[in-house]
């Protein structure tokens, strides 16, 4: 792993969006108020517009607007909350290198990715029920490609355009940078904090999913791979999977829970990704 001088750089970025954990700590107790998480939103001017034209683009298909961030709120649900806050606060930390194209392809890419990574995990519970942690891990998976574009966004660029075709992506990230996307991913979200699991997948979801058992960090890695197979992959895979094969890597009876038309999955997802842009 690289070490020292090769993370220099990655101190530049500034701490992850303090509303972002400030919410997410709220919303992990059991006795969160709706108006306690309101107060936050509302104090963040940008996050609320989000919020109220997200919940009243086509994605809801409202009858009539919400004007309130606490109608939104008891709207969408505490999980779709953290789920929106998470999302929109790692997008507006990237907003000023957003606007290139590759960046907001690694962006629709996070996204995308936390979207399938959730979907598996309810495929895998017997009770068919999200697990938030997929989502945020999913999401948060490749903070370390997007730090890396927003510090050396000419050379990151070369690297996606023209990359070199026998060569892992990884391994021509630590050619040119010193450190690859996995290791700037995992050393971020411990310098910003992040939950133990962001940082495991962080570093592994590159991984080939083919050890035993199926935890967080494998379900990133079919994650990952599902998110390419379905169009939203940031660079050509080396080895390209089929839905079949995907399906069997995940857990027996996920196996018959899970099997989605991938044309009717692509669009959905694109719909998704297309309100929050």
């Amino acid at each position: 792993m690289a070490t020292g001088d090769y993370f220099h750089d990655l101190d530049q970025l500034p701490q992850f969006p303090g509303i972002a954990t400030k919410v997410l700590r709220v919303l992990s107790r059991d006795d969160t108020r709706v108006a306690e998480i309101a107060g936050l939103i509302r104090a963040d001017a940008a996050l609320s517009s989000e919020l109220l034209r997200i919940v009243n683009s086509p994605l809801y298909g409202m009858t009539s607007r919400i004007s309130s961030i606490q109608q939104a709120l008891l709207f969408l649900g505490f999980d779709e909350i953290r789920r929106f806050v998470l999302a929109v606060s790692m997008k507006s930390f990237f907003r000023a290198a957003m606007r290139l194209d590759l960046l907001r392809g690694i962006w629709r890419h996070s996204l995308a990715c936390a979207i399938v990574c959730e979907e598996l995990s309810m495929a895998c519970s017997a009770q068919e029920g999200r697990d938030d942690r997929a989502y945020t891990s999913g999401l948060l998976a490749d903070i370390g490609r997007l730090g890396l574009f927003v510090l050396h966004p000419q050379e990151y660029s070369e690297l996606l355009t023209s990359p070199a075709p026998d060569i892992d992506m990884l391994e021509q990230e630590r050619m040119l940078l010193g450190v690859d996307h996995c290791e700037a991913g995992a050393w971020l979200a411990a310098k910003w904090r992040l939950p133990d699991e962001v940082q495991r997948v962080a570093a592994t979801h590159h991984n080939r999913p083919d050890a035993p058992g199926f935890d967080l960090e494998k379900m990133g890695q079919v994650g990952v791979l599902l998110t390419g197979v379905l169009g939203f992959d940031v660079t050509p895979p080396q080895r390209v999977y089929t839905l079949q094969e995907i399906r069997a890597l995940l857990p027996h009876a996920a196996q018959y829970r899970f099997d989605p038309d991938p044309v009717t999955m692509q669009a959905r997802i694109a719909d998704k990704l297309d309100a929050f842009d």
